[in-house]
């Protein structure tokens, strides 16, 4: 019968004594640890720990396999759907391992990233997933986590001249095809709306100057005006650039919440998108702040980047090597045309 409410844990020991089996073959059945044990007794030791009501303890099968069977994820905006939706690949690749995850929000806060994978790390968790927004041109933390032997994976950023494990879309790509579509139509005046000092926002710059250059063209230093990632940054970077003594005529916007900003922006003055001017940005993002109408903007498979990082983790944690550690997937991107953008008037 099942231990009453209120009895203690059922443990091991108590199934052994129960069965008259010793508590290590107790264990091997219940985890199937080779050597193991037969297929009878581990079908009655199953059987009898259903029937006790047995609960196995992670955190002490931890201490004696050496691993949690836990991974933890730092990203800097939990509520943003383009984060969630990686989340969602990663949990959908280890769960089905048998992995469970611990949650992380940095705030895109450097700081606050660094304590909350310290916290982790002290967790003992088995490998790592992060979205870092540490400068890029400073991987000590990282460094650090590969000389105390943690796997780690990073997601949609990465740091120049360092091997590390990372998946990501092809930045430079996405930058390079927004413009070069808004060139397409028949677009001289563009702008720029960049993003905060990480490898995204600045590889989306380098390939908005490759289509620029390669249609002969150029960008006043008056239309490529700093950003935040943010709403906000996109409507105050759009109100800069409509105050310029020569408007442009199209802006790309290195992702999606400033260009939504920046369409407000562009409504409040009374201009019309994309009659007036045309905005395209980076993510396709969706949620209460979509605009109507509907951004054009460059798109690349978030899940599908999240189940990457996932296998490239268990590969790690599974067998760590240099190749394993050192694993890259880069996705191509791809154009969504939509209603924010038109030949200019």
């Amino acid at each position: 019968m099942r231990a009453p409410r209120g009895a203690k844990s059922v443990t091991i020991v108590d199934i052994a004594d129960r069965l008259g089996l010793s508590p290590m073959t107790v264990s091997r059945a219940l985890n199937g640890t080779p050597p193991g044990a037969s297929a009878a007794t581990r079908a009655r030791v199953l059987a009898c720990a259903a029937d006790l009501g047995y609960q196995p303890n992670r955190w002490a099968r931890s201490l004696v396999q050496r691993r949690s069977s836990i991974v933890g994820i730092v990203i800097p905006d939990i509520a943003h759907t383009f984060f969630a939706q990686i989340t969602t690949g990663i949990e959908e690749v280890l769960e089905k391992s048998g992995y469970d995850i611990l949650l992380c929000h940095s705030r895109n806060d450097p700081a606050r990233e660094k304590s909350e994978i310290a916290m982790l790390t002290g967790s003992r968790v088995d490998g790592l997933i992060v979205a870092s927004c540490q400068p890029p041109l400073s991987p000590d933390l990282f460094l650090d986590i590969r000389r105390r032997k943690i796997p780690f994976v990073l997601i949609d950023r990465f740091f120049p001249k360092r091997s590390f494990a990372g998946v990501r879309t092809d930045d430079r790509e996405v930058g390079r095809v927004a413009t070069a579509y808004l060139v397409s139509l028949g677009h001289s005046r563009i702008a720029f709306i960049g993003g905060p000092d990480l490898s995204p926002a600045l590889l989306r710059r380098r390939g908005f100057s490759d289509a620029l250059g390669s249609a002969g063209l150029r960008s006043r230093s008056a239309w490529i005006v700093a950003g935040d990632f943010e709403i906000e940054g996109g409507y105050s970077a759009m109100q800069q650039l409509l105050a310029a003594r020569t408007r442009p005529t199209a802006v790309f916007a290195a992702n999606d919440p400033m260009a939504i900003g920046a369409i407000y922006a562009a409504r409040d003055a009374g201009l019309r998108v994309p009659q007036d001017i045309s905005v395209i940005g980076a993510g396709n993002i969706e949620g209460r702040h979509h605009p109507n109408p509907y951004l054009t903007t460059v798109d690349w498979p978030r899940e599908d980047l999240g189940r990457s990082a996932a296998h490239i983790l268990l590969e790690a944690i599974r067998l760590p090597t240099r190749r394993t550690l050192t694993a890259f997937e880069i996705f191509p991107p791809r154009l969504l045309v939509r209603q924010t953008t038109a030949p200019p008037a």
